[in-house]
């Protein structure tokens, strides 16, 4: 190879690795120091490989990117190549490539494909339920492929959550804080993933490999570069160093801080991988900020039970409903839209209401209910109690409670925007069509007997 000439010269952050090219599919990178002879060496080897396999570059298509080069040199560099001279950052993969941190404005394709996608979505109707799986499966994977590569900056990141958070509630004000969100289902969130955290996560599994010495070209130049031979656990970064290393610092002295100790740090993580590559979803949850579980989100948040239903219960649970006593700064009058006499909160709504008392009646006669229902912390802990298990009768008591609670709020919405009274015989109607859709779906072969 041409690169074994004596005159030949690697790029200063190659040479310890001799490293001379990188090649990915039908792209070819190659490095050198900015002389004229390596340069020269260089384009003969582009040259040679023409006349061996037929192949040859395509100048419209090529750069040349020099650093800490002056004028006369670089002229003479331009002289002997035949394609322009480039400049950074170049988009790559979808990502841009920087000798030097990336700056915020340089993260715009990340922010204008989250805004395309959203734009898109707000065309159409899509209920609360699935602007957040839509966030969840499409936005969180968008991110996920910058997160992986970057420490993305916190401002990028907290334009991203305000994004989706005019998204998910339409630019009113958040009925629930994201942060709540970003907590598991189990703990009274969504499952939406914290974009800080899961970003750390994604970085630690680099930390992770640089640890083992992995056989990759990736780890070997960290190691052969930046540490030097040194353990990555004593690795102080300089204010010389890239910003990849020290945010890689960062994120290993947050994951040490988890643990007693070093040997504990590295017996965590080896406990939290798999063949020796990092778990990131094991990272994150030992990294994120713990809630509180909550007895009443296994309750709502089943498969059998539709999105939407858990997703207005979920804002019941939380008092994120707005009834009229929480819209007091609207001068409002706050009146039951139902029973036309009491005040609307939440639990005359949906228990003290003359209205809902005698449609909680009639599904609990139809299902053989015999509890009163005052609340709705109660009144689940005593379904919970009373049906356990998955049997046909525990899903249909819990998917009739999620689907009456639904029917009642979209009845009184009903009432309250569009002046149009629902009936009792409507809202149960409707609560017992969605239940007997689902259990047969579910057992069709089963007789259903309620």
């Amino acid at each position: 190879m041409r690169t074994k000439d004596r005159k030949f010269n690697f790029h200063p952050k190659c040479a310890p690795l001799n490293i001379s090219h990188l090649a990915y599919a039908d792209d070819l990178m190659l490095f050198s120091r900015g002389d004229k002879c390596s340069i020269e060496i260089l384009v003969k080897s582009l040259q040679d490989f023409g006349d061996a396999s037929g192949l040859r570059v395509n100048y419209n298509k090529s750069n040349i990117f020099v650093g800490g080069v002056n004028e006369f040199d670089l002229q003479n560099i331009l002289d002997i190549v035949d394609f322009g001279q480039g400049s950074f950052p170049v988009k790559y993969l979808g990502i841009p490539l920087a000798p030097l941190k990336v700056s915020v404005a340089q993260y715009a394709p990340l922010l204008d494909t989250i805004l395309d996608f959203l734009q898109a979505w707000n065309t159409k109707s899509i209920s609360y339920a699935g602007k957040i799986e839509l966030i969840r499966s499409v936005i969180q994977g968008v991110q996920s492929f910058w997160l992986q590569v970057f420490s993305v900056p916190r401002m990028i990141l907290d334009r991203i959550i305000s994004i989706c958070r005019i998204f998910l509630w339409g630019g009113k004000y958040a009925k629930v804080a994201w942060d709540d969100i970003c907590l598991p289902k189990e703990e009274g969130g969504l499952g939406i993933r914290d974009a800080k955290v899961w970003n750390q996560a994604l970085l630690s599994r680099t930390l992770w490999d640089v640890h083992l010495k992995k056989d990759t070209l990736w780890v070997k130049w960290i190691n052969g570069v930046y540490l030097n031979g040194k353990n990555v656990w004593d690795f102080i970064p300089h204010n010389r160093d890239s910003n990849f290393m020290k945010s890689l610092a960062k994120i290993r002295d947050k994951i040490r801080g988890c643990f007693n100790n070093r040997n504990d740090t590295i017996l965590g993580l080896a406990s939290r991988s798999v063949d020796g590559k990092l778990i990131s979803s094991k990272i994150y949850e030992l990294l994120r900020i713990k809630g509180t579980v909550r007895v009443w989100m296994s309750f709502i948040w089943k498969s059998y039970i539709p999105p939407k239903f858990s997703f207005m219960t979920w804002l019941a649970f939380r008092n994120r409903l707005p009834t009229q006593d929480s819209l007091g700064y609207l001068h409002i009058i706050n009146r039951c839209d139902l029973c036309k006499g009491d005040l609307e909160t939440m639990p005359h709504l949906f228990f003290l209401c003359p209205f809902t008392c005698r449609i909680w009646g009639k599904i609990r006669e139809w299902l053989g209910m015999d509890n009163q229902m005052t609340t709705l912390q109660s009144s689940v802990k005593w379904i919970i109690k009373k049906y356990k298990g998955s049997t046909l009768k525990a899903k249909a008591v819990r998917l009739a409670f999620c689907a009456a609670a639904y029917h009642i709020w979209r009845a009184r919405n009903a009432c309250r925007f569009d002046d149009c009274l629902k009936t009792e015989d409507e809202v149960i109607a409707k609560t017992k069509h969605v239940v007997y859709k689902i259990l047969f779906s579910l057992y069709p072969h089963d007789l259903i007997k309620f």
